[in-house]
């Protein structure tokens, strides 16, 4: 009799926590509200066009770059920060937040503190899915691309490349760590509008520690960092337009978080 008691509870938050799922599914599925701005837009294109320029006048410059960075001792002091960049820093704790309520009976609790409580869960999802998914593209363009580390650079040079090379030393470009803090800086940017510049900044001074390091070429950081960056702030877009997490207000490239306004 307990032990069938005891397990209620556990079915029940199983099942809200499933029609959670199917209601965010349907919600993503369902096409954008009609007048709101799309995903992509064109000016995110042209900053791709931008900074594959910017990677093909970088790249000549790698070897030097990377020789002199990682060697000049002003520098040296901030290579414990390059851990920062690690992903299971964020993935792990969004995930935990997300578990723990998305189970949760939502008919049972205060209106203000279930506005609450959707904002953080919806917002630890965003922030899940925007770190994760921009790691998975990271990853499947460093399998492509194979691109030698620079601890190789004295024996095969800034240009080696052995695509569909497994493992750690042919995973150079781009940047998984930079990728992690361009999407960590859109995040937060998208948070904490105010601090939007020293946040991007901070999160670029992160990624630029990578070649301090010696685990990365300037491209390798300038790719990753970009890769982050827009899709995470892609995915926001993609979000507000179906109202999920986020709504578009003033700007219409930024989008607001959802019920932000109903909390603070």
């Amino acid at each position: 009799m307990t032990e069938t008691h005891n397990r209620r509870p556990i079915h029940a938050g199983l099942g809200r926590a499933g029609q959670s799922v199917k209601r965010f599914l349907r919600r993503i599925n369902a096409p954008a509200y009609p007048g709101n701005p799309p995903a992509w837009t064109n000016g995110m294109s042209m900053a791709v066009v931008l900074i594959f320029f910017l990677i093909l006048v970088l790249h000549p410059y790698d070897e030097y770059l990377s020789r002199s960075l990682s060697s000049y001792e002003p520098l040296r002091s901030v290579r414990h920060l390059t851990d920062i960049g690690l992903s299971q820093w964020y993935l792990i704790p969004a995930f935990a937040i997300g578990v723990c309520l998305i189970g949760i009976d939502w008919g049972s609790i205060a209106r203000e503190r279930r506005i609450r409580f959707g904002l953080v869960y919806a917002q630890a999802t965003y922030a899940f899915w925007a770190i994760a998914l921009s790691g998975i593209l990271t990853n499947i363009a460093k399998l492509s691309i194979g691109r030698a580390r620079p601890k190789f650079l004295d024996s095969l040079g800034a240009g080696s490349f052995a695509p569909f090379q497994p493992g750690y030393d042919f995973a150079s470009f781009p940047s998984g760590h930079s990728t992690t803090m361009g999407a960590v800086g859109a995040v937060l940017a998208l948070w904490f509008p105010r601090w939007r510049i020293p946040i991007v900044l901070a999160t670029m001074f992160i990624a630029f520690t990578r070649i301090i390091a010696r685990a990365h070429y300037p491209t390798d950081v300038v790719a990753g960092y970009t890769v982050g960056f827009l899709v995470s702030v892609a995915l926001a877009r993609f979000l507000a337009g179906r109202r999920t997490a986020f709504v578009f207000g003033k700007s219409r490239f930024w989008p607001d978080m959802r019920f932000r306004e109903r909390v603070w």
